[in-house]
């Protein structure tokens, strides 16, 4: 669990509102999102300050391929809260009150936080409402303003009531109010009101483009209240109102990496966190004089032997690693996944017997059995996801660059399915141009992907019926569960033909996990029931027939047969959005088997 203190401001003493786990720290309410406590909402701080504090050495992290990939040195774990294994201070994360705008229930008042500083507790109203002190329990307000370079700040309620111009009564703060009109819940019956001068504005409209365009048009402050109250951008920009709690106002961008040999050798991760002082060593006599005296200590089991042969191989591979793109570290991966028993002191993995009716479309099955992955948050975008091109639209995690990003280690286990390059290429020759138009509108989508093929098509699908699948047999959710797709990368120079599927289990809060997935592997009569269960359940849809012969589903169509009664997963669990999925190239049609995979198969189960 990850503790967090709320400040009001930079000087504003802390206090403590509540625990989020580290997991979701990296990712769903990770660093700029905006968490409703059970007494509090706040916007999680930025990273400014994980570097310090008694356990800071033990909290850094190495992955070399995610650090090839997102540029960073190194990585750091989430503080935990006091009492934990290495610090006996207190450890808590800064968060932010935001909104800052609170609304009263009872008075309808709208209440600066700031014009409660002087207040003891600023979660009560002190408006005077009929010669009597409200004092009812204040909410966050629902409205924000959002903007596509990652700002965000307050609605502002006086400058939509007084339609961009000041108020009459010559006040810079007058009251606001806002209420409904009759027992409606829309915007054209929701009022804001300014009670010093009597202006009324309906909020209809307020979520449309242009609704804060116009003659007195409200351009964006470039805030960014993470980073404190006082921290700010130039934006030119007119941004977009949204509730808080909208799914559009946080999108993390974040990275991850399977942690695999040579990587996972217990020696190599020792090198790794001390690299840059063996790195200015010149003398090879001193160099191993710091490894015996620095290093040596800490892992009594190992060889000097075996530091100095980590030591050179990461030499080589920091050499040879600028450059280094994504789909180069796909290959990796996936190398080491096809290979057969393979025993590293964090990774471990060997073949499993394919079920008898699958060999012509499986060529290996694997059992993962310890499994590292390192997930990095590189930042966060608002308004819409990160396209992997737009740079400059992920908002910074600190207020100064820092050479590190903040990151966890999921431990767990996996299984992972290697398709036949055979079976695969039969089934192109089938489906013709089926995804023609699924490929215009990927090309016509913000949403791309280096991956996308037919072959990517088929593969994302197999992984979300196996995930759905697996989690009626071995008790996991599927929301527990994550999926990982080897396929070809359009700009792949060296052409490697990749046709795998890795299903795994992680968590950060144990080391490891109950073996639910590898009992199911390990067991090939087991194996071969979930797999035949799964073409069972695929064939046929709640939604059917408009399910199955839907060519426009999902966002900006990037989805066929494919809906929440058949297929869909949670989003966490998806690689790619829950888009770029059809059900029928896996499992076909009734008249039609060969549209997919495993079509013919499915009709004899």
């Amino acid at each position: 669990m990850v503790r967090f203190n709320k400040k009001g401001s930079q000087k504003a003493a802390k206090y403590h509102i509540g625990e989020i786990r580290k997991s979701q720290l990296i990712s769903t309410f990770g660093i700029g999102s905006i968490v409703d406590f059970v007494k509090d909402t706040t916007i999680i701080g930025g990273v400014d300050d994980w570097d310090k504090g008694d356990d800071a050495e033990y909290r850094h992290l190495t992955n070399e391929n995610l650090q090839a990939l997102t540029g960073a040195e190194y990585f750091i774990e989430p503080k935990t809260s006091s009492g934990s294994l290495y610090s006996q201070k207190n450890q808590d994360i800064v968060s932010y009150p935001f909104p800052e705008k609170l609304y009263c229930p009872v008075c309808k008042s709208i209440i600066d936080y700031r014009e409660l500083s002087a207040q003891k507790d600023k979660l009560y109203c002190n408006q005077i409402i009929n010669n009597k002190h409200c004092k009812s329990k204040l909410v966050a307000s629902r409205f924000i303003l959002v903007c596509e370079n990652g700002h965000t700040e307050d609605f502002p309620y006086s400058w939509w009531v007084h339609k961009g111009e000041n108020c009459s009564s010559g006040k810079k703060s007058p009251r606001i109010a806002m209420y409904n009109i009759g027992n409606r819940s829309d915007t054209e019956s929701l009022i804001v009101e300014c009670r010093d001068c009597g202006c009324k504005r309906s909020m209809v409209g307020v979520f449309s483009k242009n609704a804060l365009f116009g003659e007195n048009g409200y351009c964006c402050s470039g805030k960014h209240p993470h980073l404190g109250s006082d921290f700010h951008d130039d934006c030119s920009l007119h941004p977009t109102v949204r509730l808080r709690t909208s799914s559009s106002v946080y999108f993390p961008v974040n990275y991850s990496a399977l942690l695999i040999p040579p990587w996972s050798q217990k020696a190599l991760h020792y090198i790794e966190k001390n690299y840059t002082a063996l790195s200015f060593i010149e003398d090879e006599s001193k160099k191993i004089e710091y490894i015996q005296k620095a290093i040596m200590p800490k892992c009594t089991n190992l060889t000097l032997e075996d530091f100095i042969g980590s030591y050179n191989i990461l030499k080589i591979r920091r050499e040879k690693g600028i450059g280094r793109t994504e789909s180069d570290i796909y290959e990796d991966e996936y190398k080491i996944l096809c290979r057969d028993n393979v025993n590293e002191d964090r990774y471990s993995s060997h073949f499993v017997v394919v079920p008898k009716d699958f060999n012509n479309y499986f060529e290996s099955v694997s059992v993962v059995d310890r499994l590292v992955v390192t997930m990095a948050l590189k930042g966060f975008t608002r308004l819409r996801p990160y396209n992997g091109i737009e740079h400059d639209r992920i908002a910074p995690l600190s207020r100064e660059k820092k050479e590190w990003l903040p990151a966890i280690e999921l431990n767990g286990e996996g299984i992972f399915v290697k398709f036949n390059n055979e079976a695969i290429e039969r089934w192109k020759k089938n489906i013709g141009e089926r995804y023609y138009e699924l490929n215009k509108s990927h090309n016509n989508s913000f949403l791309s992907s280096p991956k996308y093929s037919d072959k990517y098509i088929m593969l994302h699908t197999f992984a979300h019926l196996f995930i759905r699948q697996l989690s009626n047999e071995c008790g996991y959710s599927a929301a527990s569960m994550k999926e990982k797709i080897y396929s070809d990368f359009i700009d792949d120079t060296n052409n490697t033909q990749m046709n795998g599927v890795l299903i795994y289990l992680s968590s950060s809060d144990s080391d490891g996990s109950l073996g639910g997935l590898i009992s199911i592997a390990e067991d090939t009569e087991l194996l071969d029931k979930v797999l035949k269960d799964m073409l069972r359940e695929a064939r046929w849809c709640s939604g059917d027939p408009l399910c199955s012969s839907s060519m426009h589903q999902g966002f900006a169509s990037l989805n066929y047969a494919a809906c929440h009664a058949c297929t869909l997963i949670p989003e966490t669990s998806c690689e790619f959005r829950n888009v770029l999925l059809d059900r029928v190239s896996v499992v076909g049609k009734p008249e039609n088997p060969i549209l997919g995979i495993l079509g013919e198969l499915s009709n004899k189960v």
